[in-house]
């Protein structure tokens, strides 16, 4: 038997009616799928629904409500909490298992999968397409596009590996049924992932959930898995749902102020982490003072902590940052005050807000805590699924932040947790440990954000091996991959930028790198490293600040490009017009993308033409614009001058090999 056939959706009315088209199966009418026992979970007497008292309520964005379903034993209760917003064609479901006895463990749970939907294809007899983007491994290829397509009668699966999210896949999967229909399907789940598309000719199945699911619960206890979120696509081209798309995540899902604000992506200087004394990061802080640097953001990355000990100063974080990680005590080698108070003081008087970079959920053997509390570690994870361990990085990276009144956490992993969950899972217990850790790290973040409402949370893991939507929603994305660091052959890392920025900026609206793999004066790779927002560390260039003054003519290109990055930034805080479809890694390419804020009348439209591609010219399409009214168009590089908005709507842009045009827009 098909196991497609084991998704069982219950024809019930929806509690709200769904602002979506007919096709779709609404989430709050789907139930998961998985085995209890052994046995197939079905509508046959073992399982009952109802939905839940008073959990029906209505913002000015969605209808929310929830349902349960529990086994006939009594003990194995899964309650579905759902959103259906009003303004798009979005549904969202978020899960939890409980056992509701207090005396014995549930049965057996087994391929659970959250979502278990067949949708509607009215083209019965073509291949379905899955539109995804490859994660992040620390080469040229992150986020490069890849299509699968699906034949009727066959499946594609994906899954993420060795424990983040988008280590190997970025987990928006989208199904296009034909050019202007399909689905996106956003994961939720900051651990390892496993998507199935099964294409039965008239629907495809889609079933998604956690990798792997084997256990019983214990009496009590309760465990969260992947939420869903559903984006349905009528009568659009892909281009067209993709504004659609930032439009949500940045109105519905990006981190807000205590005043419902969203907090806005930053431009940060760093003087890295490393044995740099108070004086040093000093000098890097006056130096942008004098300067008249555009930055918001003072950056210190990792090296600052653990005991006592003096290494070379290196420019960034030196090749020891990682020996003493989960070791929190400023190094007070360089640091005598024992704290970085003289700094993050100075940062603050200067008006910049002060950032410092944390691992926290990783610990090495230097770590004091092991000497009373071994059972805090796995490998080097720091259980979050141990409350008494979690509670102690807690009230530890929290008493930091408030002594230094840190303005943006941010928050590093580099490690693969799936082997130690796996290691820690009994036979009968497989996925918990992943569950407990993965509900610790969101506990910590919004625990976090309770206790310090207008903080920035900044989401790293050896680069962007933590994107999907549940991180989007808590925390900003400023080094999306670790193949920056450093010079890399060609122009790899460039063209990585402009794909990182043109296909993740639907779905991650706040992003952005490290700017050292730029040589100084090579605007065209400027440029195309600059996103939402960007870091510096200038003593990455041969030691500049930390070693020897920068040059004039440093200084000049450096404050030249981050004051044309600043001029973009507020422009990312409005509507985003992909103008090429998604660009891989082929130096054959153009690529270029528009922000435009419809309250202003302005925006700015970013064009390249990579090294080998053939075509000397492109006309684009902008989005936004009225045809009717004139703007002043403002050419990086050139002269301002009005143009018709018929015109700038269709923009011909010709352009050398390996140049690039920057246009800001003013309705007149």
């Amino acid at each position: 038997m098909n196991r497609f056939i084991l998704c069982l959706t219950l024809l019930v009315v929806p509690l709200f009616e769904a602002r979506v088209q007919s096709q779709t199966l609404p989430l709050n009418g789907s139930w998961p799928a998985f085995s209890y026992d052994g046995k197939p979970a079905a509508q046959d007497g073992s399982f009952a629904e109802r939905m839940v008292a008073g959990a029906q309520h209505e913002t000015a964005q969605y209808r929310a409500g929830a349902k349960t379903i529990t086994a006939a034993d009594g003990k194995l209760q899964i309650r579905i909490d759902f959103k259906i917003y009003k303004d798009y064609p979005v549904e969202e479901c978020s899960v939890e298992l409980t056992n509701l006895s207090g005396t014995e463990p549930t049965g057996i749970v087994s391929d659970f999968r959250s979502l278990c939907l067949a949708v509607d294809n009215p083209q019965s007899a073509d291949a379905v397409a899955l539109h995804v983007l490859r994660g992040s491994t620390c080469t040229a290829a992150d986020f490069v596009p890849e299509l699968f397509r699906i034949e009727a009668g066959d499946e594609q699966i994906l899954t993420s590996t060795c424990g983040r999210s988008s280590n190997d896949y970025v987990p928006f999967l989208d199904l296009s049924l034909d050019d202007r229909h399909g689905y996106l399907f956003a994961i939720g789940w900051t651990g390892t992932w496993k998507a199935r598309f099964a294409h039965t000719g008239p629907a495809v199945a889609v079933e998604i959930g956690m990798e792997r699911t084997n256990f019983r619960l214990a009496p009590g206890e309760s465990i969260r898995q992947p939420s869903i979120t559903m984006f349905v696509r009528t009568d659009q081209t892909r281009r067209e749902f993709k504004t659609l798309v930032h439009q949500f995540m940045r109105e519905a899902k990006v981190p807000r102020d205590p005043q419902g604000k969203v907090i806005p992506p930053i431009l940060a200087v760093a003087a890295g982490g490393g044995n740099k004394t108070p004086q040093m990061m000093r000098d890097v802080l006056q130096y942008c003072l004098d300067h008249q640097m555009p930055f918001d953001t003072y950056w210190v990355d990792a090296g600052w902590y653990g005991p006592p000990h003096e290494d070379e100063l290196y420019s960034n974080c030196g090749p020891n940052w990682w020996k003493y990680v989960g070791d929190w005590r400023v190094n007070t080698t360089v640091h005598p005050t024992g704290d970085l108070l003289p700094i993050a003081t100075a940062v603050h008087e200067a008006g910049l807000k002060f950032l410092l970079w944390f691992e926290p959920e990783r610990m090495t053997d230097t770590a004091p805590i092991l000497e009373t509390h071994p059972e805090f570690r796995h490998g080097q994870l720091v259980d979050y699924g141990n409350p008494e361990a979690l509670k102690w990085i807690q009230d530890t990276v929290y008493g930091i932040i408030a002594k230094h009144k840190i303005d943006v956490f941010r928050q590093d992993f580099n490690m693969e947790p799936g082997p130690v969950w796996r290691e820690m899972d009994a036979a009968d217990r497989v996925g918990i440990s992943e569950a407990k850790h993965i509900a610790g790290v969101y506990k910590f973040l919004d625990d976090m954000r309770a206790r310090f409402p207008a903080i920035l949370q900044e989401n790293c893991a050896s680069g962007g091996r933590r994107i999907d939507i549940e991180m989007i929603t808590r925390a900003h994305t400023y080094c999306r991959s670790d193949y920056y660091i450093g010079q890399k052959p060609g122009d790899t890392a460039f063209i990585l930028g402009q794909n990182a920025s043109l296909n993740l900026l639907p779905y991650l609206p706040f992003q952005g790198c490290e700017f050292n793999c730029v040589p100084v004066g090579d605007d065209y790779a400027a440029f195309s490293i600059i996103s939402s927002g960007t870091v510096i560390t200038p003593s990455d260039f041969d030691g500049g600040i930390i070693r020897r003054p920068l040059t004039d003519a440093e200084t000049a290109w450096f404050k030249k490009v981050f004051d044309v990055a600043k001029r973009m930034q507020p422009f990312y805080l409005g509507s985003f017009y992909p103008l090429t479809d998604e660009t891989g890694d082929g130096d054959d390419l153009w690529c270029a993308w528009q922000c435009d804020r419809p309250d202003q009348g302005s925006g700015f439209a970013i064009f390249f033409r990579r090294g080998a591609a053939p075509d000397a010219s492109r006309t684009f399409q902008l989005g936004g614009l009225d045809s009717a009214a004139t703007y002043t168009v403002d050419v990086y590089g050139g002269t301002p001058e009005d143009v018709p908005g018929s015109e700038l709507a269709n923009r011909t842009v010709q352009l050398e090999p390996r140049a690039f045009q920057l246009i800001f827009y003013q309705k007149r």
